[in-house]
């Protein structure tokens, strides 16, 4: 039986199609990820300006954009459940880039952090979306590889911030654009906000450049559901593969925004770099690896087609495992560059998850819940993702090791805890994740 007709609801999008939605949200992505990343290269102003510590600017980075980011989920897994999605896009588009713009208007830790929010709280919606427009594009056997490709796109956002944003902070921290209209009044790194946010606005129009795919509801489902309830019920009956989708994935994602975003940090302070040479090596590095990220969609798609219902979560960890020595290494070693080569072989093989676990939850979750449950992966692992890793460095920096110079010992103990959790999750979620999948592929 074919894809469409073991369905009572519309037939899969054209190839065609199907393909033109993963490259505007391709887009988008890499748009969104530029305002998130933009602060870890002016760190030092920031501080220097507003007179903060490590453990507060971890705030900014962290807890400040993830609150929102998760909260916001939850509303908008059940508009993206009962509405038009691309109109739901379209405002958080709105929201996160009105956000940046609002970080260059900040004059104090609270302006900052409700800027930062705002942020969050935008992205959080876009995310969520993507994944459950992409998750009615694409029938089960193709939706990984689909899914690498639009990841693709916020891992080489993060890699355009500091390739291209790296020498464009230095100009305007120089005072190059100072004579611009109106900048005068502001600090140079509030005209950085302001110059990459207010453009952001008018990218939201793209989301109507492709159709609304169909939603593929059982017969007889009820529209939009009754709310979490139900979306709650099904996680929890099956708490293992949801610990190592969700917990895992978030612990993953945790060290490694830890490492984006405190890593700049890393290189000025232990060996002088300026945010020009950090944009372009860590650029670099980060944009090379997502290259990757089809090639993990691919495997994980042909071990799925082979009859491996587990393939998500098992290649998972085996390539965290391949991943972790490499982190610890680039923090060891005494060259900035043998650090940033170090940092790139780490996202080559840890970049898996970025994709894998959103699709997991596709496979394995009933179409007529997959907004809420992606919102509610979103939720967990952005409050996990976002907010533990980067508020654990500054911890450890300010707290426990009482020493700014000491923020790269910070790194390896996050690395060594968080990521051997992580790989517990995985291996304990495989059993499961191999029963539910296969209940989902006989259902009609």
């Amino acid at each position: 039986m074919s894809a469409s007709a073991a369905h009572a609801g519309p037939s899969y999008p054209k190839s065609t199609i199907a393909w033109l939605t993963v490259g505007v949200l391709f887009l988008l992505y890499i748009r969104s990820l530029a305002d998130r990343y933009l602060m870890a290269l002016m760190v030092e102003p920031i501080k220097a300006d507003l007179g903060l510590s490590d453990l507060q600017i971890s705030l900014l980075q962290g807890p400040a954009f993830a609150v929102l980011y998760s909260i916001c989920a939850v509303p908008v897994g059940l508009l993206l459940d009962r509405s038009s999605r691309r109109w739901v896009l379209f405002g958080c588009i709105v929201v996160w880039s009105a956000g940046a713009a609002a970080c260059g208007l900040a004059a104090s830790f609270a302006m900052l952090a409700l800027g930062r929010s705002l942020v969050g709280a935008g992205e959080a919606g876009y995310t969520t979306g993507a994944y459950s427009i992409i998750g009615d594009s694409f029938p089960p056997q193709k939706v990984s590889l689909a899914m690498s490709i639009f990841v693709m796109g916020g891992v080489m956002g993060a890699g355009i911030v500091f390739l291209l944003g790296g020498p464009m902070v230095g100009v305007i921290l120089d005072g190059q654009i100072s004579h611009w209209p109106g900048m005068s009044l502001f600090k140079p790194w509030q005209q950085a906000f302001i110059v990459t946010g207010i453009p952001g606005i008018a990218t939201a129009l793209l989301v109507f450049l492709f159709p609304e795919p169909g939603r593929h509801k059982p017969a007889g489902a009820a529209p939009g559901g009754r709310g979490y309830g139900e979306a709650l019920r099904f996680i929890f009956a099956h708490p293992r593969c949801f610990s190592g989708i969700i917990l895992g994935i978030g612990l993953v994602y945790t060290v490694t925004i830890a490492l984006q975003l405190w890593s700049p940090t890393y290189l000025t302070r232990s060996f002088g770099w300026t945010p020009t040479q950090i944009g372009i090596a860590m650029g670099v590095a980060q944009m090379l690896p997502a290259l990757s990220l089809p090639l993990h969609g691919w495997v994980v798609d042909r071990l799925y087609a082979r009859g491996r219902t587990d393939a998500h979560l098992l290649w998972c960890l085996i390539t965290l495992i391949l991943a972790a020595p490499f982190a610890i290494a680039a923090y060891l070693v005494g060259n900035p560059w043998l650090t940033v080569v170090l940092f790139g072989i780490y996202m080559v093989f840890i970049l898996s998850s970025s994709s894998i676990g959103p699709a997991a939850t596709q496979v394995v979750t009933p179409p007529e819940l997959r907004g809420r449950v992606s919102a509610i992966f979103v939720l967990v692992t952005g409050l996990i993702g976002m907010a533990l890793g980067t508020s654990l460095v500054g911890f450890f920096t300010d707290k426990v090791l009482g020493d700014p110079q000491k923020v790269g010992t910070s790194l390896i103990l996050l690395i060594a805890i968080v990521l051997t959790v992580a790989a517990i999750l995985f291996a304990m979620g495989r059993a499961s994740m191999r029963r539910l999948a296969e209940i989902r592929e006989i259902q009609p």
